[in-house]
């Protein structure tokens, strides 16, 4: 995450990470309680603090080999009549039996152009990142933040920058929360990786309804399900 302003490499580097992470949440295999037949799409509105700065979509469809997802994200932070940071993502991802089998994702981060390409073969999946490449063993998943079993794993892939971080997800129990302008029950969790914290938000019915991270400058990101 980051403030619309130019930093030092090592601080850009720790920001990008945190931009894959939250802003190109975008590799998908199920949603809870969506069939694996069935085909749904997911839009967010997106804030930094109380300033609507953009949307981000996750349309899910079933594949003859798994699931198929294209995430789609538009961010733009304005100061006054200036856009001060600009933001656009994609991914198409397939995924089978709870891991990656590959990945296609191009982002242009102010300015800043990232490509991922990645293909699972036998136990492996097999990355270039910007032209580099390398090979990230064993069942490989993203930040699936809409279904909260796969963040389980104690290593997630960052799909903007092809990094891989240790991640830790916890519950911390049920709250009242509003959707849609009307207040529901949702269970909430704490996701640390590298270094990011997020809190997520769940329905009963298991349903991702919202997102919130400090951006470590004391402003905070926040998705709102539509």
């Amino acid at each position: 995450m980051r403030e619309p302003a130019r930093p030092d490499d090592r601080s850009n580097r720790r920001r990008r990470a945190s931009l894959g992470a939250l802003w190109a949440a975008t590799s998908l295999l199920a949603l809870a309680g969506v069939p694996a037949s069935a085909s749904e799409t997911l839009r967010f509105q997106v804030y930094l603090d109380r300033d609507p700065i953009g949307e981000h979509s996750f349309q899910i469809a079933p594949s003859p080999s798994g699931q198929q997802v294209l995430s789609q994200a538009r961010f733009d932070v304005n100061i006054l009549v200036f856009n001060a940071f600009r933001y656009r993502h994609e991914s198409r991802e397939l995924w089978r039996d709870g891991c990656l089998e590959r990945i296609r994702s191009n982002t242009d981060e102010n300015g800043k152009s990232f490509q991922v390409a990645g293909e699972r073969v036998a136990d492996t999946l097999s990355l270039n990142v910007n032209g580099d490449a390398q090979r990230v063993p064993g069942c490989v998943a993203t930040f699936a933040y809409w279904d909260p079993s796969l963040l389980k794993k104690t290593r997630l892939l960052n799909p903007q920058t092809g990094e891989l971080v240790a991640a830790r997800l916890e519950s911390e129990g049920w709250e009242s929360r509003v959707m849609q302008g009307r207040t529901v029950q949702a269970r909430r969790y704490r996701l640390r990786a590298d270094r990011l914290d997020i809190s997520l938000w769940y329905t009963q019915d298991g349903a991702w309804i919202g997102l919130e991270s400090d951006t470590g400058k004391g402003r905070t990101l926040r998705y709102e399900r539509l």
